[in-house]
């Protein structure tokens, strides 16, 4: 699988193996990775969604997997895992997909998540059956600031959450 490399990142794509051990055994993920990993990061909006993209990964042809994965969001300069990136699925029929993201708090405000974010979308792009990145059900001010820098649309706004979608150049 590939590696994203960003001016103070490495995104790397955790395998299967990875996302269960991420999910059922944090020590032996830190180990396995040879690096320290913020494991505040996998809260139960995290354990509930590693559940979900080993089942589809299971399901998709091992081509596929770093759209179903989480990207782990490895700080260069600390060789430490801050957090967690990735995108819902294969693109549509439409050619869109979705995001999501988390980082944990030490290492918010500091633009690494824009910067993780910034490298999947333009990594999405490189495909030519991608024309689109969404966000949906957005409520993080700190989350919409960052779709915002990041020139996506908003879509919709509706009780107290925001939809966004990032076009191909």
């Amino acid at each position: 699988m590939s590696m994203i490399e960003t001016p103070r990142l490495r995104l790397l794509p955790l395998s299967e193996r990875q996302l269960g051990l991420c999910l059922h055994n944090l020590p032996a993920f830190e180990n396995d990775l040879g690096f320290p990993f913020a494991r505040e990061v996998v809260d139960m909006a995290v354990l509930r969604a590693l559940g979900m993209k080993l089942r589809k990964m299971k399901l998709a042809a091992p081509s596929t997997h770093e759209w179903y994965t989480y990207w782990l969001i490895v700080l260069k300069e600390e060789r430490a895992g801050a957090g967690l990136a990735g995108f819902k699925g294969f693109p549509d029929e439409g050619g869109a997909t979705e995001i999501g993201y988390g980082i944990a708090h030490r290492f918010q405000n500091k633009g690494y998540m824009t910067e993780a974010v910034r490298g999947l979308v333009d990594w999405a792009f490189t495909h030519p059956f991608c024309r689109a990145v969404t966000a949906t059900t957005v409520k993080n001010p700190a989350s919409n600031r960052l779709l915002e820098k990041l020139g996506a649309q908003l879509v919709e706004q509706r009780d107290g959450s925001a939809s966004w979608r990032i076009n191909r150049p």
